[in-house]
């Protein structure tokens, strides 16, 4: 690449005020300096793109066809420095931001109110489990995550929201709430077990004293719902990761408390202005008389 900023710089102000005196007056350097990039410039692109005469300079014809995408070139230049500048002054890194399925109904909403006021934050977002996100929250890997209370006492964490087990039945199926029934007679369908998701965990909690069988492990939770959709099977899952999705599935609420938190997590020890800025917008939006619901979530 023949571009240089500095050359670029001085010949916008070199055909601005067309005088080499002036000019290396303006730019801070000397004359012969001046000239000395000038000409560098013209050899670089076999371009003559000043007229010298006892009056000073003026532009070529060569150089009236290239001034406008220097001058255009400059303001960029000056734009994008400052624009850097201005994330390294207010550290306003980019955040990265991960999430479970329990976070669907109101992470999108938390997200597009916070880039109204921060719209020069760029956002990432990734769809990682509980497990995995309070690791990547200690190596630095991830900047906030909406999971489960974590489990390390290096990380701080609120609770934002709630959601709950439920059993997933294809309307098909369906016939009454009685759970029980539908274990024994279908087939549970599972996530794996080199899965890091603590839905098994949680499951097979659930499946204490109950008659099951289990003939279909799947690696996803999407696979299990479609398969739930051809009527293969029931599946015990996270009520937000069906509601208002899936209207072909039937919600069955379990007897017992399956509820649990989701907080939004993050590490104390960030330097990141970003990571700050964002916590203190989701506490300011929790502070709202309106972000309760009827069913007591505040999400």
């Amino acid at each position: 690449m023949k571009v240089n900023q500095k050359y670029l710089r001085s010949i916008e102000v070199l055909a601005r005020v067309k005088n080499f005196r002036i000019a290396s007056q303006i730019l801070c350097i000397s004359q012969p300096a001046l000239s000395k990039q000038i000409k560098n410039f013209e050899d670089a692109y076999e371009i003559e793109m000043f007229i010298r005469d006892n009056q000073g300079v003026t532009l070529s014809e060569a150089g009236k066809l290239v001034i406008d995408e220097i001058t255009a070139l400059n303001r960029h230049l000056q734009k994008t420095d400052e624009f850097i500048a201005s994330i390294s002054r207010n550290n306003l890194t980019p955040l990265s931001i991960a999430f479970g399925k329990s976070s669907n109904d109101f992470l999108p909403v938390l997200i597009r109110e916070f880039q109204k006021s921060h719209d020069k934050i760029l956002i990432s977002l990734a769809d990682i489990c509980s497990q995995e996100q309070e690791e990547q929250l200690l190596s630095g890997a991830l900047d906030i995550g909406f999971m489960r209370k974590p489990i390390s006492q290096t990380l701080n964490s609120i609770p934002v929201s709630k959601d709950e087990f439920v059993l997933a039945v294809s309307k098909n199926q369906y016939i009454d709430d009685n759970i029980d029934d539908y274990l024994q007679k279908y087939n549970l369908l599972m996530m794996s077990n080199h899965s890091k998701s603590q839905i098994n965990l949680h499951t097979m909690d659930l499946l204490k004293d109950r008659t099951y069988k289990i003939t279909n492990i799947s690696a996803d939770l999407q696979t299990i719902i479609t398969l739930i959709l051809s009527n293969t099977g029931v599946a015990i899952l996270p009520k937000k990761s069906i509601l208002g999705i899936y209207d072909a599935i039937q919600l069955i609420p379990f007897q017992e408390n399956t509820q649990w938190d989701i907080h939004m997590v993050w590490h104390p020890g960030s330097p990141a202005r970003s990571v700050a800025l964002f916590v203190d917008h989701v506490k300011n939006e929790l502070s709202k008389p309106g972000c309760q619901r009827e069913d007591g979530q505040r999400f």
